[in-house]
């Protein structure tokens, strides 16, 4: 069953983050989805781009008139470009123009006791907080992740799917998680760090750093595997 709906809402992006976003606040949120806006100086690349999902795509300079803060709340939808910090910027601007900034928690998720989640997160479904999670502002999490108990997620942060945190660990802001990576008990990653799918970090990193696991390599396939002997 379909949530009742409570607010309207609109959705700064035009991407496919944005498209999305507005398909999880439709089917499972108390928000509507009214507008999309982007800066115009974006939108001028995109002329013939007058609406999305039925609702009319503005430039964000004219939101305020249109879609005042009094009345409409905002949701951030863009993913981890320059490691957030896109993202990042847009959140403090919606911020600046006075919108409330609402947040999005999938119904299939599951969210432990004492967890506090901030705004402008997207919190896909399968996700696991556990207990005495903290989760910041605009925080992403993809499908599937696990974060452990009293483990935290600072401001700006953008987790793939299928992330497993463990208990007591501290993700500083501005970071991304790349598919199946993974974090040992009580381990932090310093802010601004790109930890790559498939990487395994059982101790503290530096800020600004990258971590890449092993490319796969490619060999031609033996007969020995194709016919088990």
């Amino acid at each position: 069953m379909k949530p009742e709906k409570e607010c309207d809402i609109v959705i700064i992006g035009i991407g496919e983050t944005a498209e999305l976003a507005a398909d999880y606040f439709t089917l499972d949120s108390p928000y509507t989805v009214r507008a999309f806006a982007a800066e115009g100086a974006f939108l001028e690349k995109r002329p013939d781009l007058k609406e999305l999902d039925g609702c009319p795509v503005l430039p964000l300079e004219v939101l305020p008139e249109r879609y005042p803060a009094a009345r409409y709340k905002a949701f951030v939808a863009m993913a981890y470009g320059r490691l957030n910090h896109d993202r990042a910027r847009l959140y403090q601007t919606m911020k600046a123009m006075g919108y409330t900034l609402v947040s999005y928690v999938s119904s299939r998720a599951f969210i432990g006791s004492k967890v506090r989640v901030g705004d402008n997160c997207f919190i896909l479904e399968h996700n696991v907080l556990q207990r005495n999670v903290i989760v910041g502002n605009d925080v992403v999490l993809w499908s599937g992740n696990h974060i452990g108990h009293r483990s935290v997620v600072e401001d700006h942060v953008f987790l793939s799917s299928h992330v497993a945190v463990s208990g007591y660990c501290h993700i500083g802001p501005y970071c991304f998680l790349g598919i199946n990576s993974a974090l040992g008990d009580n381990v932090t990653v310093a802010e601004n760090c790109f930890v790559g799918g498939g990487v395994a970090l059982m101790k503290d990193t530096a800020p600004g750093q990258v971590y890449r696991a092993l490319p796969a390599k490619a060999e031609r396939l033996s007969s020995k595997i194709v016919f088990g002997i």
